[in-house]
């Protein structure tokens, strides 16, 4: 739990989000290597980097300061997108594969192929943050000692059936923090889908997470927020996807969120479609546009005035637009080298005077060298908010402005068949007009991750 915290305006989350797109990662680099628990296999992987995409892309992504997570479909579905393309992705390894024989021409002795396979890992690291509570005025660090427990469960589309799920807890204990003692995440996730024939294919996907740490509130409270909290998010998301022309594919996804949170933030629901057009090329190299469409009703939250004063008995509601570019491409035949790079705008309004209106412009970009037995990736994000309704001050005519920037670096060697070192540092800058709200902070861990 967390402890002494109060109502800050500072903080980031660095936990389960993030790490979801590790684990899937992590499968997709299993997937690759032979063994005589796992079939020849090739590999490509969906890779969202905190907001959905839902193409493909190998290999490891870890996102700025362990994912920056703002509540919301837009980056919640980004964890989905990311498993639908890793198991997509293994079509052609299971259609390569030979296909188990019926019973009634089984040869005796002959070891029967299965379609199903678990992977379990355990991962203990430690490290040092400058900067725990992400304060503006008095920023304080701590070393911490993080572990983490998953399993995988997956199954390989013989038939044209897959299905994929899987489950992990993370435990985060800060040594010398007077501010935060324990984060905890955990999250599951379940997936089914049918590919129906070469063209066609639907997915249906359900998942929770649950967070107990510093968030990011911006984009969810639609102004510039940060605090402790403990949700509870439940999600459902139903995707048809069609493949046309020469390697061309678009991708329908209607999403439904129930967002609770601890006391004073409001719980509410949200949900809408997003389409996704793309093209692939080369050797697993893509390029998609995708937009997205939600609502978002609040339980109990009011409307405010545009001199920042609640409405008595309104209920608020946000309608939100989200649009995204990304590319993504190999550089070599062996796959070595790869880059992603994204640029993302979103808008926001809500169904009063607008006092929560807000827009968001992002890029990112991640470059991947990947050569055993090692693994290297550098990863940077930049976003601009803009508050157009919600002053810097009382009688400041300013509108809220904030920028963002972070970095993140991350080594990984695999010692042998089970056991991976790896090393990972992260920098975040905030910088923002209002007073005592921007911030700085460095993080750093290294640790062991064995599979079992």
């Amino acid at each position: 739990m967390l402890t002494r915290m109060g109502k800050t305006r500072t903080g980031k989350p660095e936990g389960c989000v993030s790490r979801g797109l590790l684990w899937m990662n992590r499968l997709s680099s299993k997937l690759q290597i032979p063994s005589s628990k796992e079939a020849p296999s090739s590999k490509s992987q969906g890779d969202v980097a905190s907001s959905g995409s839902s193409s493909s892309e190998a290999g490891r992504f870890q996102a700025p300061n362990r994912g920056r997570w703002e509540l919301g479909v837009w980056s919640f579905f980004g964890i989905w997108s990311l498993g639908f393309g890793v198991f997509a992705s293994l079509v052609p390894l299971a259609r390569a594969q030979p296909a188990p024989l019926p019973p009634e021409l089984a040869i005796p002795g002959l070891p029967t192929l299965s379609p199903w396979d678990t992977v379990f890992t355990f991962q203990s690291s430690a490290g040092y943050k400058d900067n725990v509570s992400l304060s503006a005025v008095r920023p304080s660090g701590s070393a911490f000692v993080r572990n983490q427990l998953e399993a995988i469960v997956f199954r390989l589309p013989m038939d044209g059936w897959e299905f994929n799920a899987f489950v992990s807890g993370e435990d985060t204990r800060f040594l010398a923090s007077q501010v935060v003692d324990v984060e905890q995440n955990a999250l599951a996730h379940a997936q089914l889908k049918r590919a129906w024939d070469e063209h066609w294919s639907t997915s249906l996907a359900g998942q929770y997470l649950y967070q107990n740490q510093v968030v990011d509130l911006s984009t969810s409270l639609a102004t510039p927020t940060v605090l402790a909290v403990e949700s509870h998010t439940y999600s459902a998301r139903f995707a048809v996807r069609r493949k046309f022309a020469e390697r061309w594919w678009w991708e329908l996804e209607p999403t439904l969120t129930r967002q609770d949170f601890n006391s004073p933030l409001d719980d509410y629901w949200e949900g809408g479609p997003k389409l996704s057009v793309g093209r692939e090329y080369g050797s697993r190299s893509e390029a998609a546009v995708s937009y997205e469409l939600s609502h978002r009703p609040y339980d109990h939250r009011e409307q405010f005035t545009r001199a920042a004063i609640a409405i008595p008995g309104s209920e608020l509601a946000f309608t939100q637009h989200r649009a995204q570019l990304t590319w993504k491409h190999h550089w070599d035949e062996q796959r070595r080298w790869r880059t992603t790079a994204k640029l993302g705008y979103e808008s926001s309004h809500d169904n009063g005077p607008g006092y929560y209106d807000f827009s968001k412009w992002q890029v990112s970009q991640q470059i991947r060298w990947s050569a055993a037995p090692w693994e290297v990736s550098l990863a940077g994000r930049f976003a601009d908010y803009h508050y157009p309704r919600q002053p810097v001050a009382p009688g400041d005519p300013r509108a809220i402005g904030r920028t963002d920037f972070s970095l993140n670096l991350h080594v990984e060697r695999t010692l042998n068949k089970r056991v991976k070192w790896f090393l990972d540092y992260d920098f975040e800058r905030s910088l923002a007009n209002q007073p005592a709200t921007g911030y700085a902070v460095n993080l750093v861990q290294s640790g062991l991750s064995v599979e079992f």
